[in-house]
């Protein structure tokens, strides 16, 4: 019912969404296109969690091992303003949560956030003028630059094709637009996915999406302390705890699902996407803490999460027994889908670029 009600508004977002698209399209407004630098735009087509940040990673891991490369995003929900670099004195509040874990993971890879990404981007060449790509983050909506490579992720849960404009669905704008991306990579499978239930699900997209399909999984490794004074656990050893679990993401079920495969128990509290964590939060936290009559007891989060907490002041008890699950991106080995055609089909692209130069 809900749905009938905000239909309306969907259409008149949808329609507004169409006629921006058709007015870059046609050159009524201006995108700025490189030609000595390599520009990925990464983004997704969807409000909510696609897993854009583990796959920015699996770039970096794949794509800094041959080329100089940098980061941009607009820093989502960061409390400053304008182009900022992201160093080891800064903090999640300044630059985002996610630049600043990217940023600790791959301290030789420049990381920058800027809501105009091409400010952004001649500030980074300005200070690092050998840069040969950079990767923009969550930039499928920005239409100022137009990329040499553009990547669309959806999540496997929320298929676009199901899916509706915004109030009433997901869509930021109509399905149709995602043929605008080079290809698509269908993120979060199920590890117990069949390969026909996969092929079907490429066969609805080739409806909607004209170029190249990939799938991928969402993993996490063992545990890590959220505080360097932890000792280590491993994911066996979560059956013998009482775990809350704490969670600041888009859509924390897959994760909870995980840790509840292994824990004794799980105490859920979850909090808005990216959300910043306050005093308030810390001491509502410690308060569902003590409630567990119980030494054995952890309070485990996100990765994403992990790295708010740790600028918070914690009582001692809980630094002692806090955990994260690194989170990790890997491409599908079904229907010719794996990393390697993946790696094989960008390094292709690159290799054309560069040659031309």
């Amino acid at each position: 019912m809900l749905r009938i009600v905000l239909f309306p508004f969907s259409f008149l977002f949808g329609f507004i969404t169409c006629v921006r698209n058709k007015l870059y399209d046609w050159k009524c407004l201006s995108s700025t296109q490189y030609d000595d630098i390599y520009v990925i735009s990464v983004g997704n087509i969807t409000v909510g969690g696609t897993g854009k940040t583990p796959f920015v990673e699996y770039l970096l891991r794949s794509l800094s091992q041959r080329y100089q490369i940098a980061t941009l995003s607009r820093g989502y929900k960061r409390a400053t303003k304008g182009f900022r670099f992201v160093t080891a004195q800064t903090t999640p509040q300044q630059v985002g949560d996610e630049p600043y874990q990217i940023k600790q993971k791959f301290p030789d890879v420049v990381v920058a956030v800027d809501v105009d990404r091409r400010r952004g981007i001649t500030n980074i060449r300005k200070d690092y003028p050998e840069i040969q790509i950079i990767l923009l983050d969550d930039a499928f909506q920005y239409r100022k630059i137009k990329p040499n490579l553009s990547i669309l992720l959806t999540d496997y849960s929320r298929p676009l094709y199901r899916d509706s404009m915004l109030p009433a669905g997901r869509l930021r704008e109509w399905a149709c637009f995602a043929k605008r991306a080079d290809i698509m990579v269908v993120t979060k499978l199920p590890a117990e996915i069949k390969p026909e239930e996969q092929q079907n699900m490429k066969q609805y997209y080739a409806k909607i999406f004209p170029n190249d399909i990939f799938f991928s999984v969402i993993e996490y490794n063992e545990p890590l302390p959220v505080f360097s004074n932890n000792q280590k656990i491993s994911t066996a050893d979560l059956r013998k705890y009482e775990v809350l679990l704490i969670t600041g993401i888009a859509n924390p079920s897959p994760f909870e699902d995980y840790i509840r495969r292994f824990a004794a128990s799980v105490q859920t509290i979850s909090f808005p996407d990216h959300h910043a964590f306050t005093e308030k939060d810390m001491v509502y936290i410690a308060g569902k803490w003590n409630e567990k009559n119980t030494n054995h007891k952890l309070l485990v989060t996100t990765e994403k999460d992990a790295v708010r907490l740790q600028q918070m002041n914690i009582q001692e008890t809980l630094k002692r027994n806090s955990y994260y699950a690194p989170i990790c991106f890997r491409f599908s080995g079904m229907i010719s889908s794996d990393a390697t055609s993946f790696d094989f089909w960008i390094s292709r692209k690159l290799d054309d670029f560069f040659a031309k130069e």
